[in-house]
């Protein structure tokens, strides 16, 4: 979702670009490849729903190293952020960039944040394209909109919020769907790390959704440490286990929350217009 959103507020791609996924991505000695491999070209939301790994590397390129690397820290994901308790920890990034690892960087691999960071950034993708630092006291609209910092273009936000409610409709993040609350999110399935390295016997996985996305009002962001697949399945990916866990949420918490559904347009995944 962030290299997307990097990618499309440079200019230097937009919603009709597509990107050659056919072939595998060698950099370096590394092989990359997509785990629901489509082998064909794919357009920018086609990248984004089907979670293309090689189709988000070469998006990275596109915006070059050192502006992937500057766009993470705007957005706040590898900076400390700035909250009223002193346990929260530092991002983890390589001491030098090289394009091996912006691209590996570019769908989730190589950098280590945050939960809150990434839910801070993340409200930054939707909320219009500005980033709040987060708080634990009661503060008016007109306070946060003070201290905001506009990261990305609100027609970059726009866009987002279109990608992520066409995510759920039709991609990854269909079971995170809750009729009536038009939710948008993407799922993040990594490799965790195990002993200081990357194993690929064991998942870390992810969800970030906002609802209403039209109108967005909340961010969740759910984990699902070390995931076993579902009895006759045989993966375990954030579609599965993460998404499900974030509509549950959702639906639980909504009515509590004074979010009120609407069934008026909720099978239209392109609510927004570009």
């Amino acid at each position: 979702a962030f290299t997307t959103a990097m990618a499309l507020d440079s200019g230097k791609v937009n919603m009709n670009s597509r990107f050659d996924a056919r072939y595998a991505l060698k950099i370096g000695g590394h092989t990359i490849n997509d785990f629901h491999a489509k082998r064909r070209i794919l357009s920018l939301p086609e990248v984004f729903i089907y979670s293309s790994n090689i189709g988000t590397a070469k998006m990275a390129d596109v915006v070059g190293v050192k502006k992937h690397r500057e766009f993470l820290h705007k957005i706040g994901l590898l900076s400390r952020v700035p909250f009223e308790l002193p346990e929260v920890a530092y991002p983890v990034e390589p001491k030098k960039w090289r394009k091996i690892n912006s691209v590996t960087i570019s769908y989730g691999h190589g950098a280590t944040t945050t939960p809150l960071q990434t839910a801070v950034a993340g409200a930054a993708l939707i909320n219009g394209g500005k980033l709040i630092n987060p708080t634990l006291f009661p503060r008016s609209r007109a306070q946060a909109e003070a201290e905001a910092v506009q990261v990305i273009s609100p027609k970059t936000s726009n866009q987002m919020r279109e990608l992520m409610r066409k995510n759920v409709v039709e991609g990854s993040g269909k079971r995170a769907e809750v009729p009536g609350f038009r939710v948008g999110g993407k799922t993040g399935t990594a490799e965790k790390v195990v002993n200081g390295r990357y194993s690929s016997k064991v998942r870390f996985n992810a969800f970030l959704a906002t609802f209403p996305v039209d109108d967005p009002e909340y961010i969740v962001l759910a984990f699902v440490d070390e995931p076993k697949p579902e009895d006759g399945k045989k993966s375990a990916t954030a579609g599965l286990n993460a998404a499900p866990l974030v509509g549950n949420i959702i639906r639980r918490s909504a009515s509590v929350l004074g979010v009120e559904a609407d069934f008026g347009n909720i099978s239209n995944p392109l609510l927004i217009a570009n």
